[in-house]
């Protein structure tokens, strides 16, 4: 089976659970896809690439933000911004993860690997 009859095996069975296309197609994916990923939707990666994927993005994107509208004029030390941002992106990143694997579990969906046979 190929990568996209996957992920349209994927997408029709997250339809059918009703989980909001926003949810299981989010902005990190649909780039990843434009550029030519194969990357499989977040609901059927791993607990650890949906931890560091969505924490790296976040931590990135929020450091970014919180240094030019507020850390900037504040002379907050670089270490403490790195470290802040660090933890924030964590954080973000096993909460996400943990969302996404509830909700694989709770909808009974069908494992990547499995999609093959299914």
């Amino acid at each position: 089976m190929t990568y996209e009859e996957k992920y349209n095996f994927a997408v029709k069975e997250l339809e059918a659970a009703k989980i909001w296309k926003s949810n299981y197609n989010p902005p990190i994916t649909r780039l990843l896809r434009r550029l030519g990923f194969k990357a499989p939707l977040p609901h059927y990666n791993s607990f650890l690439k949906n931890a560091l994927s969505t924490g790296i993005y976040f931590g990135c994107a929020w450091g970014l933000f919180m240094y030019f509208f507020a850390w900037g004029t504040q002379n907050v030390p670089p270490a403490v911004m790195l470290s802040t941002a660090m933890f924030a992106g964590a954080f973000f990143g096993v909460v996400m993860a943990s969302y996404y694997r509830h909700v694989f579990k709770k909808h009974k969906l069908t494992p990547w690997h499995e999609i093959k046979s299914a």
